[in-house]
């Protein structure tokens, strides 16, 4: 479980280097940085449980809070532009879609820091 930690962080990196062209980077690059670091973190069996049940209980309230923002379901992509947002609601889809990944790493993390707390 340790190296599926490790394969999340370069994925977060990823999904916050992809918020540089984002309208509002300065929100969503930290987003993805904290569960880089708190997979990081994970792989070296260091995480703080309290912390990780703080990030997976805002993470699943945001997402929750901007998927109830959309006024209609539009999808993820527009047909034929490729990924680039045409409407709000599309942009709405896709961050509470990010923060629900995050929320499924931080799960993780938080599983795998209470087994390995059990097991001590």
């Amino acid at each position: 479980m340790r190296y599926i930690a490790l394969l999340f962080v370069p994925i977060f990196l990823l999904f916050a280097g992809w918020q540089y062209n984002d309208p509002d980077p300065v929100l969503w690059i930290p987003i993805y940085l904290v569960p880089a670091y708190t997979a990081l973190k994970a792989f070296f069996k260091q995480n703080n449980i309290e912390l990780l049940v703080i990030l997976l209980l805002v993470s699943i309230c945001a997402g929750l809070n901007t998927w109830l923002q959309m006024s209609a379901w539009e999808g993820f992509f527009t047909d034929g532009e490729g990924i680039s947002m045409k409407t709000i609601n599309q942009e709405l889809a896709r961050e509470a879609c990010g923060l629900w990944i995050c929320s499924v790493a931080y799960l993780l993390f938080l599983v795998m820091a209470l087994t390995s707390k059990k097991q001590q």
